[in-house]
C-alpha cells in the first residue's frame, strides 16, 4: 500500500511492512554483517513490520518484529543530531550509530543508480550511518519518499560494506500499513 501524503519523514509514526517483492534481498545484507544462515534463512521467509513512534519530528523508535517463531524482535533508537551512540543488539552484538537530516543533494551523492531522490519532504532526507563496533561491517541507509510502479512509498536506500572487500547497495521498500501501535 502506498504512503499516505499524510506520511513524511518529520511523521512515520504507524506500522509499516517491507515489500519484500519492491525490495533488495535481505538475507545478502545479513550475510554481510555475519549473520548466520539460520538467521539469515528465517528472516529470509517472514514478514518483517516496523512499528514506529516518535515523541518529535527528531527522535524515532523503531521497533522491528518479524514473523518466524525463533526470530526476537528488536528495537532501535534514532536521534537525529549526528551524534555516535553505542547499544547491544540481539543480532549483531555491539553496535554504533548515529543519524540526522540531510538534503536531497547530500543524498543523491550518496547513490549508486540512476534512481534520484526527487522531492521528499520539502527536500530533506535522513541519513542514518552505524556498523559494529569491533569494524566488521558498516552501512549507510537513507531514508526518504519515492513514487515507485506509480505510488508513493517510503523508502531507505541501503549501502552495506565489510572488512572482507564485500559490498552491497539495495533499497528496502515498506508498505504503510496503519496509524496503531
Amino acid at each position: 500500500m502506498s504512503a499516505p501524503s499524510s506520511k513524511t519523514l518529520a511523521d512515520l509514526r504507524g506500522r509499516w511492512k517491507l515489500n519484500k517483492s519492491l525490495s533488495a534481498d535481505v538475507a545478502s545484507i545479513l550475510a554481510l554483517q555475519g549473520t548466520s544462515r539460520l538467521i539469515r534463512s528465517a528472516i529470509g521467509s517472514a514478514s518483517v513490520t516496523l512499528t514506529i513512534s516518535q515523541p518529535n519530528e527528531n527522535e524515532y523508535s523503531i521497533k522491528q518484529t518479524a514473523t518466524a517463531a525463533a526470530i526476537p524482535g528488536t528495537t532501535e533508537q534514532y536521534i537525529l543530531d549526528n551524534e555516535w551512540r553505542t547499544n547491544k543488539d540481539p543480532f549483531f552484538g555491539e553496535v554504533k550509530g548515529r543519524s540526522r537530516w540531510i538534503d536531497l543533494d547530500e543524498g543523491n551523492a550518496m547513490e549508486d543508480s540512476n534512481e534520484r531522490w526527487k522531492d521528499s519532504d520539502g527536500g530533506r532526507l535522513i541519513v542514518a550511518e552505524g556498523g559494529s563496533t569491533d569494524g566488521h561491517w558498516e552501512a549507510t541507509r537513507v531514508w526518504g519518499f519515492k513514487e515507485l510502479d506509480g505510488q508513493r512509498r517510503w523508502i531507505q536506500s541501503v549501502h552495506v560494506w565489510n572488512k572482507e572487500g564485500e559490498d552491497f547497495r539495495g533499497k528496502m521498500v515498506y508498505d504503510f500499513d496503519s496509524e496503531g501501535n
